[in-house]
């Protein structure tokens, strides 16, 4: 069995190794701290069994990480990792095509417990979980997000900040025609036609981070 832990945490990261080991001995278990790393290791080696994801590992802006790997690797379960208890936010990566959701503060018992219903082929989502909101009809086009490449990705973030053409050239190093290029072609794959629409649509897959609250 191969599972990959992806969680930019050291401490969570070797307490949940610790408990996957326990719990499935002999089991192969890889890990990894970023999102680019994530997509290299699946790269290079695609036949696993189960992906813990944490949904704030860096450079997954909202859900786009998740919708990455799902829309790339269909046919890895994955079980997404995260502080926010937000039950909209559950209720949308499990709709995104999540396998399950498991929130940090969750006991050992329930880190196994949700493991094996994933491996099995279930679902699992926590005890008590509200019903879905209004939310939950909300068209989701996750296959446009997918679309676009990392930096692409970027440069949608920067536009989002409200950064201009000349200040993300700057933070990424390129000139400005490289940056007009990029906006071009997200606008192509968004389906839309100017910054403010690209926001709007991009901010439909954003999730506040609960480590970043003051």
């Amino acid at each position: 069995m191969k599972l990959v832990v992806a969680d930019d945490h050291p401490l969570f990261r070797s307490a949940l190794l610790h408990i996957l080991k326990k719990a499935k001995p002999g089991c192969d278990i890889n890990e990894v701290g970023t999102l680019s790393e994530l997509m290299a290791l699946l790269k290079h080696d695609d036949d696993v069994d189960l992906l813990l994801l944490d949904l704030h590992i860096p450079e997954a802006f909202g859900f786009t990480g998740l919708i990455q790997v799902l829309e790339n690797y269909e046919q890895i379960p994955v079980l997404v990792v995260s502080g926010n208890d937000n039950p909209d936010v559950i209720h949308k990566a499990m709709r995104l095509g999540a396998s399950g959701f498991m929130i940090k503060s969750a006991s050992n018992d329930d880190i196994v417990n949700a493991v094996d219903a994933v491996l099995a082929g279930d679902n699992w989502l926590p005890v008590g979980l509200p019903a879905a909101g209004p939310e939950a009809d909300e068209e989701l086009p996750a296959e446009r997000i997918a679309a676009l490449t990392p930096q692409q990705l970027r440069v949608l973030t920067m536009v989002s900040e409200g950064l201009y053409n000349k200040q993300i050239a700057d933070e990424l190093n390129v000139t400005d025609a490289t940056v007009r290029a990029h906006v071009t072609e997200i606008f192509r794959k968004l389906g839309v036609t100017n910054r403010t629409q690209a926001v709007i649509l991009f901010n439909r897959f954003q999730v506040e981070n609960p480590q970043e609250k003051v």
